[in-house]
């Protein structure tokens, strides 16, 4: 379940980076007119790399945990279906 909301936030995130980038581009044009929906757009992106790639970052940390965790399964699952021999003390 941790996993499908983690995937789900992970695509939230990328509309919330594109309606913050447009929220700044229109506050951008409606307070300067010349070049103010560029700057407010620049702005924006700044603003939603800062926010939304810091929480971009924690979902891939957690992309990496998963794969080291099920790596980690895996590998205990395959010792423990090996039989161990033990060596002759002869």
């Amino acid at each position: 379940m941790s996993r499908i909301l983690v995937n789900m936030l992970s695509t939230i995130n990328i509309f919330i980076a594109i309606v913050i980038i447009a929220v700044f581009a229109v506050i951008g044009n409606a307070s300067f007119l010349k070049a103010g929906a560029l700057l407010g757009a620049v702005v924006g992106f700044a603003v939603a790399a800062i926010f939304c790639g810091g929480l971009a970052a924690l979902c891939l940390i957690e992309r990496h945990l998963r794969v080291l965790a099920d790596d980690l399964r895996q590998q205990r699952k395959k010792n423990a279906s090996t039989p161990r021999i033990e060596p002759s003390v002869r």
